[in-house]
């Protein structure tokens, strides 16, 4: 059973800090910073490869595209996952981007 902080929050939860396409934020994850930190890096290395390779500049295009090849890969290599899976997934990682577009105020 986890302990709950003053604020309400599980205690083992974390901040972690991140800056991705010149916007920095903060998540609150029960994940461990080196792992987060592991995805920042792999997503940093992916948009600039796509950034290069297809000459993209504008940061939402490069987001939009990255999260569409993203996808493209689930479907492509998840071929063993259920329709309703692979739909309940990537209709997870769209609401994500709509919510982050929204706070970025686009």
């Amino acid at each position: 059973m986890s302990s709950i902080s003053s604020d309400g929050t599980p205690a083992s939860t974390k901040v972690i800090p991140i800056e991705i396409l010149g916007v920095s934020f903060t998540i609150r994850t029960d994940e461990e910073p080196e792992y987060i930190g592991g995805l920042v890096t792999e997503l940093k290395e992916r948009l600039s490869a796509i950034s290069s390779q297809m000459r993209i500049v504008d940061p939402l295009k490069l987001a939009i595209i990255a999260n569409l090849l993203t996808l493209d890969e689930m479907h492509r290599d998840g071929s063993q996952k259920t329709a309703v899976s692979k739909d309940f997934e990537a209709a997870s990682l769209l609401d994500s981007l709509d919510k982050r577009l929204g706070e970025l105020g686009l």
